[in-house]
């Protein structure tokens, strides 16, 4: 049977100069030279090459072979099967299709059944929405002719338009039932003893002391030594490299920085974000700085990971609103849309609020959840006449956590480089810049909160060298980290003298740079590692170019999505290389201490990478599919097949 499913396969591994479908013996394959280990500077290693260097097969960077591209959001699978329900709702902004997840569904259970056949239950299709099973709906009663029927006034602005709310035959007087409980106010401001310290905060710089990721240990603001980009123009996505210094973080008991490991970014929310914020809520200027005592009743907040209990502390509004409160990455909770509705002071926003927050209002706020990030700031505008006070929009809002970042360098290779003075350490590490669309026009951009604030703060340090100021000695710029506590699968199982293959598209490369760095200090271990790197273009896409020695042609295949040409035997995504690639990919698995290493996005360059290296295990193993599923659950399980991805 294995062998009837291997010849219907429709993904056959290709025959190449690095693959032989019919040759299922795990050896090392014949046409792949030894390779030879040069060193240039033993005991230096400058940030844009690694001193030494390894050799693969006759592969360039120059190659014409592309890359995987981020998967796009694919619109819902059910809208078909839904097209023919009735829908209990009016669009009232726009005229876009109706997604599934907002369709209100007036049907009964076996009318359900009889759409989405046995396999499908109501529960099923709505946890497809946001994830809860939540949409088992109540809708609104369709008459609309009552004499006491007063239609809601939709809120005439751009940001309520942005939400493509869909509200249904909703009057003022529309009876709603299972309205969220107004949550409690867990916080309070008040004036500040004269006994207490006087508070200095340093709110643009560092966050306040009792930002803790692992008490007693606060949060270390680390110099910037270095950064530059990566990408150059044209780049659909921008990507920035970090040089920080961390020669003297303090000690943690013998724990240090590894390879493939990954730090914590503490990331503020933008100045202007935030100033925004106290405008829309009306807080008067000479208030914001203003040092109060903040009292919590329970919970961690405004700590990061401290213990629960209440708490007392020192601090200012604009320090909780710039280090502690996230305020634009979560989707609206409905803790949050019912304190905007107690604070409504128009009816029309306020039915609104309390309809989004009730079982009548259940779709239309699935929708809102499943649509693009909607910020806080963002709600606010849409509904101008509710300004919570801000004690009670903090005891709902998320805690602003760190951001984590994979180190892209060996942080045990000696950090010796020009300008840089004494015996320093510095770690590196790449980060892309994430962005997404804005409420406030077609064309308006918002970055994410921690890529964002990377790139103010490279673009800051490459703006003054350009204008002939030293950034490091003039601008003094830190950024608020600490060493990873998460037990990085690529850090946990990066060792050993086996063969490796490292398999990554755009930044997913960052940490194999630290891989063959460390591989290259010893001569025994040179000769067994491969890269395949993916990219859209690598003329304007490919990060640490020409910063993996002297053979960096021979160790990496660049496989280049923009520039494929359909040519046998070209691979277009980087699942395509994999199975190219499938006799080596064969003997790293099967071999004495062997690591196969995926990092990348999970949608698209991920599961496609999955699914090509199950292909493989079918054609050279002679395995069902799913006899190959579960080879690379056993080897998963036995840390040979490492995959990190988001």
């Amino acid at each position: 049977m294995a062998s009837t499913t291997q010849h219907q396969h429709q993904h056959r591994i290709p025959s190449s100069s690095t693959s032989h479908p019919d040759n299922p013996i795990p050896s090392e394959p014949r046409d792949i030279p030894q390779y030879t280990l040069t060193s240039t500077q033993p005991d230096q290693v400058s940030p844009r090459s690694s001193g030494e260097s390894i050799s693969w097969s006759g592969h360039s960077s120059d190659s014409e072979a592309p890359s995987t591209p981020i998967t796009e959001p694919q619109i819902d699978e059910l809208v078909d099967k839904l097209e023919d329900l009735p829908v209990a709702s009016v669009n009232l902004a726009d005229s876009r299709p109706r997604r599934a997840s907002t369709t209100l569904i007036s049907e009964s259970p076996e009318d359900i059944r009889r759409i989405l056949g046995d396999g499908e239950t109501a529960t099923r299709l709505i946890e497809k929405c946001c994830g809860g099973g939540c949409c088992l709906l109540n809708t609104l009663p369709p008459d609309t002719h009552s004499p006491n029927f007063e239609p809601v006034v939709i809120p005439d602005n751009q940001a309520f338009r942005s939400l493509n709310l869909r509200l249904g035959p909703l009057g003022l007087n529309t009876e709603l039932t299972n309205i969220t409980p107004l949550p409690p106010v867990t916080l309070s401001f008040e004036s500040v003893p004269s006994t207490e310290q006087k508070h200095v905060p340093a709110v643009h710089k560092q966050p306040p002391d009792f930002v803790q990721p692992h008490p007693p240990y606060n949060v270390y603001s680390a110099p910037v030594f270095h950064a530059r980009e990566l990408t150059k123009p044209g780049a659909e996505k921008r990507t920035f490299h970090f040089d920080i210094d961390v020669t003297d973080y303090p000690d943690e008991g013998g724990v240090d920085f590894k390879v493939g490991g990954a730090i914590g970014i503490c990331p503020p929310n933008a100045d202007e974000v935030v100033d925004e914020l106290f405008d829309i809520l009306c807080i008067p200027k000479f208030v914001r700085d203003k040092t109060v005592l903040l009292k919590t009743q329970n919970g961690r907040w405004p700590t990061i990971w401290g213990d629960e209990k209440p708490r007392e502390l020192v601090t200012t509004r604009r320090e909780l609103l710039t280090w502690c409160a996230d305020v634009q990455s979560h989707p609206p909770t409905k803790q949050i849309l019912r304190v905007m509705a107690e604070h409504a002071e128009a009816p029309n926003e306020k039915k609104i609020l309390l309809y989004l927050t009730s079982a009548q209002g259940q779709a239309a706020f699935c929708d809102l959840r499943t649509s693009s990030h909607i910020t806080l700031s963002q709600l606010l505008h849409a509904f101008p006449s509710s300004k919570p006070p801000l004690p009670d929009l903090l005891s709902v809002l998320t805690q602003l956590m760190p951001r984590f970042y994979s180190l892209s360098n060996d942080p045990h290779i000696s950090s010796a480089r020009p300008g840089l003075p004494g015996n320093r350490r510095l770690i590196e590490m790449a980060v892309t810049v994430h962005e997404t669309l804005d409420w406030h026009g077609p064309k308006a951009q918002r970055t994410g909160v921690g890529s964002g604030y990377l790139e103010r703060t490279a673009q800051t340090f490459m703006q003054a060298e350009r204008d002939g100021i030293d950034p490091r000695t003039v601008l003094g710029l830190r950024v608020p980290m600490f060493r990873g506590l998460m037990a990085n699968p690529l850090s946990r199982q990066f060792g050993g003298e086996g063969p490796m293959m490292l398999i990554g598209a755009g930044v997913g490369m960052a940490p194999f740079r630290g891989f063959i760095l460390n591989r290259l200090k010893n001569a025994n271990c040179a000769n067994k590692i491969w890269l395949v790197q993916g990219v859209r273009d690598s003329l304007v896409d490919e990060i640490y170019s020409g910063e993996l020695g002297d053979h960096e042609r021979e160790i990496k295949r660049v496989v280049q999505s923009r520039k494929y040409r359909g040519v046998k035997g070209e691979a277009k995504y980087v699942q395509d290389e994999v199975r190219l690639q499938a006799d080596i990919v064969w003997f790293v698995i099967n071999a004495l201490d062997g690591r196969i290493f995926v990092c990348g996005s999970s949608k698209g360059m991920g599961e496609g990478v999955e699914q090509a290296l199950v292909d493989v295990a079918m054609e050279k193993g002679r395995l069902s599919d799913k006899e190959a599923r579960e080879f690379w659950e056993r080897k998963r399980e036995d840390g040979q097949y490492i995959a990190e991805t988001w």
